[in-house]
């Protein structure tokens, strides 16, 4: 009688206890994750206006690059040329946020713009990261810029999807973080549900238009 091998004896152990067929996945994860952010997201904003009387526009932030976000959780990231879209809310969030430090929405004080050069945007990051030693918040304010500068950019062209977006999801979870450690409400920004979609855009296909879908394509 041959003896068992341990290769054997796994593949048995495996016919007998197969993977559960509705296992969680990477994707279902941070689709879950995406829903209960949209959900504190839509009844922050509910409790907002009705309760506190606020303004739809002065949540427009939320409005215009969180809420798209609720899209892709509708679909499931099935539809490819919507989670492509997807791309754009973080892209541009981060874009304006980069220019309006930069000075390129207007100096401080403009309607609109939050800080208008880069001295308001380090006291601004001071405020965020009140936890942190005051002598690294130049530091953090200078990270902070070069790497949503290049997720942005890389997003909106659509190279290294799935790593920027990921890289976008963290860099949005630590600055929700830092806020609310710090005692500011995350809510305005929406960046919970902002940080949710990034991470839910990376398991999906977002390659419609797309440099990733061209490299792809030469290389086939």
């Amino acid at each position: 009688m041959n003896p068992i091998t341990q290769s054997q004896i796994a593949s048995r152990v495996n016919a007998i206890s197969p993977t559960p067929h509705g296992a969680w996945s990477e994707k279902r994860i941070a689709f879950l994750v995406l829903a209960l952010a949209l959900a504190a997201q839509i009844a922050w904003m509910l409790f907002n206006h009705f309760g506190r009387q606020a303004p739809w526009l002065s949540m427009s932030w939320s409005l215009e690059f969180a809420l798209p976000f609720l899209l892709l959780l509708l679909t499931g990231g099935r539809i490819r040329w919507i989670a492509s879209l997807l791309r754009l809310p973080i892209s541009m969030a981060f874009l304006l946020s980069v220019g309006d430090r930069l000075g390129l929405l207007g100096p401080p004080g403009s309607p609109g713009v939050a800080w208008g050069d880069f001295a308001h945007f380090i006291v601004y990051t001071g405020q965020v990261n009140s936890f942190v030693p005051a002598s690294t918040i130049s530091m953090l304010a200078v990270l902070a810029t070069i790497g949503e500068s290049a997720c942005a950019i890389a997003l909106l062209l659509g190279f290294r999807i799935r790593w920027s977006a990921l890289v976008s999801a963290g860099l949005l979870f630590l600055f929700a973080t830092a806020m609310t450690i710090s005692g500011l409400s995350q809510f305005s920004y929406g960046v919970y549900a902002m940080s949710a979609g990034a991470w839910a855009v990376s398991t999906v296909d977002a390659s419609c238009i797309s440099v990733d879908s061209l490299t792809q394509r030469r290389s086939g």
